[in-house]
């Protein structure tokens, strides 16, 4: 598992540099305005669910942090608000999603 967080890590400090990058900043700018400070690993499994009809998930929200790396499978679930509708993201097994935070957006 350290290995792996490790990877996470290493990971995490690359996309913050070609945030920067994008945004037309330095690659370092995310990274110097502490953006990258505080990395945490949080690993999450949803098993499939026999019966999906009668299941709530989660309720509507955004993430609140810089960024959010997401390893899909092929369940599916993920969706992204765009002009007021939410819409689903086909799941591509194995795949890593980002997704750019509430904080990262006041940036």
């Amino acid at each position: 598992m350290m290995e792996f967080s490790k990877h996470m890590k290493a990971l995490g400090e690359l996309l913050f540099e070609l945030l920067s990058e994008a945004l037309g900043q330095n690659s370092s700018h995310l990274k110097d305005i502490d953006c990258a400070k505080s990395q945490v690993m949080f690993c999450q499994y949803y098993p499939p669910c026999p019966q999906p009809d009668l299941t709530l998930g989660l309720s509507k929200h955004t993430d609140f942090s810089y960024l959010t790396v997401l390893l899909q499978d092929n369940i599916g679930g993920l969706q992204v608000l765009h002009d007021q509708t939410w819409i689903d993201v086909p799941p591509v097994p194995r795949a890593l999603v980002a997704n750019m935070g509430d904080l990262l957006q006041v940036n």
